[in-house]
């Protein structure tokens, strides 16, 4: 990937540098596969209102990775309260 911003580092992006980005490929595979599969939310998830974020783009789950490294389990209950408070807004 050569003359990329960050080619010449070890490791790859992760985190809520990806968020937005991640968001919208959520949304695209959701408008596209139609509910012929489940879409997994996955990149950036650092709070309740990203979880948030991804179900209303389309996912039928989230995945939390680089958010339970810096934010620890509690970010786990965070999301379900988050995301049960926007399904009871939405009904």
């Amino acid at each position: 990937m050569a003359g990329l911003p960050h080619a010449e580092e070890t490791g790859g992006l992760s985190g809520a540098p990806l968020a937005a980005r991640s968001t919208e490929v959520v949304r695209m595979l959701a408008r596209h596969l139609k509910g012929a599969l489940p879409v997994i939310g996955v990149g950036g998830i650092m709070s309740g209102d990203d979880a948030v974020a991804k179900i209303a783009a389309g996912a039928a789950l989230v995945q939390l990775y680089t958010g339970i490294i810096y934010r620890g389990p509690t970010l786990v209950g965070e999301c379900r309260r988050a995301i049960l408070r926007q399904r009871r807004r939405s009904n």
